[in-house]
């Protein structure tokens, strides 16, 4: 009877078998894509992205269990650990960076290189931060690119986190408000951002300046032209706005005009706000 029992039983232990294999197979080429993902998800460091390529490495050393070892100092990576992270970081430098971080005395040390990395852009030393403060004080406005303006202040911003600057976020906003051009329109983007009853904040000002680019977006579209209207009306010496689109030569804000939003048109009146007073006899 025993013998009958063990006899049944070996089939059942084989499939079982068989079903962990499978099973341990498949969460190895589900581990080794996550892995590859995290890999390739590394962009290449710059001067301009630090704060993302910091935690895209973290999250990679993460999956590997050497983030203690590596950004904690806790623990000693192996040979081949030692190797793969190292070839993983140094992969992942531009030219630019390379030169600055890794010399002859770090260049077969993860630990050391992501050390240097660290130090070079994030070191709390007062030189530092007034290299990462100057960056941010010096970024200029750029009205053709809104969304490029809108990324780099944000990268500067989180440069400033990562070297320990503390200052007031309505401090930041109103340093980002005197970057803007004093053109009518942007005049009024301060206008309403100041008087919007709201917490002065970067956020605030970057949503701000978010609708106005994507009102030029707009405008450019209606026109079917490459450039976008708010830019090709500041070569029109007439201070009249047209169609779908507001001149930002015009003496009314952008969020006044009528030819973008018809509705705040007076029912008893067709004509846009004048750009000049005009004498009655």
């Amino acid at each position: 009877m025993s013998n009958e029992t063990e006899s049944s039983s070996k089939p059942n232990q084989a499939s079982t078998t068989k079903t962990t294999e499978a099973s341990s197979n498949s969460m190895e080429k589900i581990n080794a894509m996550i892995l590859k993902t995290a890999i390739e998800a590394i962009p290449l460091l710059t001067q301009d992205n630090f704060s993302m390529w910091k935690t895209r490495v973290i999250n990679y050393l993460e999956i590997q269990k050497l983030k203690d070892a590596v950004v904690e100092g806790k623990g000693k990576l192996s040979n081949d650990e030692e190797l793969q992270v190292r070839t993983v970081i140094t992969s992942k430098l531009d030219p630019s960076v390379h030169s600055n971080v890794i010399n002859h005395e770090n260049e077969s040390s993860a630990v050391e290189i992501w050390n240097a990395i660290i130090n070079h852009f994030a070191s709390t030393q007062a030189a530092n931060r007034a290299r990462v403060w100057n960056h941010f004080s010096h970024l200029p406005f750029d009205n053709s690119d809104i969304n490029g303006f809108m990324t780099k202040i944000r990268s500067a911003i989180g440069k400033m986190h990562e070297v320990g600057i503390q200052i007031d976020t309505d401090v930041v906003g109103y340093e980002i408000l005197k970057k803007l051009p004093k053109t009518t329109e942007l005049n009024g983007l301060s206008t309403a951002v100041t008087h919007s009853g709201l917490d002065m904040t970067p956020d605030l000002v970057l949503d701000h300046l978010r609708l106005h680019a994507n009102n030029q977006v707009i405008a450019s579209n209606s026109l079917g032209g490459p450039v976008p209207a708010q830019v090709s009306l500041f070569t029109d010496a007439s201070k009249k706005c047209k169609s779908n689109a507001h001149n930002t030569l015009a003496n009314h804000p952008l969020q006044k005009c009528w030819m973008l939003y018809p509705h705040l048109r007076p029912a008893n009146g067709n004509r846009q706000p004048s750009s000049r007073s005009e004498s009655t006899t």
